[in-house]
């Protein structure tokens, strides 16, 4: 017969620690990975410590990861709140990027980052994604063709596992530019994507503070630039110089272009050879469209992380 207890029931807690022989019964979990959202790279394990408020990976062993069944299995010493992570940087810096004007107020950003091709279509104060492209598929369906707002754009493509938007310390992380140039430029950028095509990215820093940018091709109508519309010139934050040098040049050298003259910007140096038509449509602009290309060159940082 068994022995009854005057103590009646007796708290048990539900995740026990170590035993007293140092084991731990093991708790094997098998988990599903949801659909709308790309892991790049083996996602790392994490359970969550209720005494500490924070996200350790210890306690946490046989991790097994099958990407085409997309599931993770692993073993722990009991129940836990568990999390997947990547790494925030994985897609930086940018391979290339070009910004190009599609119609009045409606331009077309992608981006080439390390796993994935991004295009986002600006209209307004609205952005879309038309594809998502990983090893040359077309992904995320569940987000594009969309329009929503730049942030919520930004916060979309972060759920959805696809982190292309550089932090406060990201620089630490990845190399990057300088915050004060990468900020004015950024700036002078956006007074000209409703006619002016800056080149897919072949910028880059020479120095600290120094940039080797591309010179936009007037761009009137929709469509492409071509290749050998591009000329070189040279900025750090407080004046532009355009260039002898060309993209095919064997070695840089900082040889003016002749008869070319110092400015304070990009903008004044395009003002000098832009067509009065062109000048018209930055005039022209509408305030919520370049508030939008500012809003993702801001987020995206192309100009510094590339």
């Amino acid at each position: 017969l068994p022995k009854l207890l005057d103590g009646g029931l007796e708290v048990y807690p539900y995740s026990p620690g170590e035993d007293e022989d140092g084991t731990q019964a093991a708790v094997q979990i098998t988990l599903r990975l949801p659909d709308n959202v790309i892991y790049f790279e083996v996602p790392r394990v994490a359970r969550w410590d209720p005494a500490g408020q924070q996200w350790r990976t210890d306690g946490i062993s046989n991790i097994t990861y099958d990407a085409q069944g997309k599931s993770v299995t692993l073993e722990m010493g009991a129940f836990y709140t568990v999390a997947l992570l990547q790494d925030a940087h994985l897609n930086l810096p940018y391979q290339a990027w070009e910004l190009q004007p599609t119609g009045v107020d409606e331009g077309l950003l992608t981006g080439t980052a390390v796993f994935a091709t991004i295009q986002i279509q600006i209209k307004d104060n609205q952005c879309m994604l038309p594809s998502v492209v990983v090893e040359e598929e077309e992904v995320l369906s569940h987000i594009t063709g969309k329009w929503m707002s730049p942030f919520a754009l930004r916060a979309a493509l972060k759920r959805a596992g696809v982190n292309i938007f550089p932090a406060e310390h990201s620089h630490k992380y990845v190399p990057g530019q300088s915050k004060s140039c990468s900020r004015f430029v950024e700036s002078d950028q956006t007074s000209r994507a409703n006619h002016h095509s800056p080149a897919p990215v072949r910028q880059k820093q020479l120095t600290r503070s120094c940039w080797l940018q591309p010179l936009p091709h007037e761009h009137l109508k929709a469509g492409s630039a071509k290749d050998n519309d591009w000329s070189l010139c040279m900025f750090n934050g407080e004046k532009v110089q355009n260039l002898k040098l060309t993209e095919t040049s064997e070695a840089f050298s900082e040889e003016l272009e002749e008869e070319s003259e110092f400015h304070s910007t990009l903008y004044h140096m395009l003002k000098d050879f832009a067509s009065k038509e062109a000048m018209d449509k930055v005039e022209r602009a509408g305030f919520l469209f370049i508030d939008s290309v500012y809003q993702l060159l801001l987020a995206t940082r192309v100009l510094a992380y590339s």
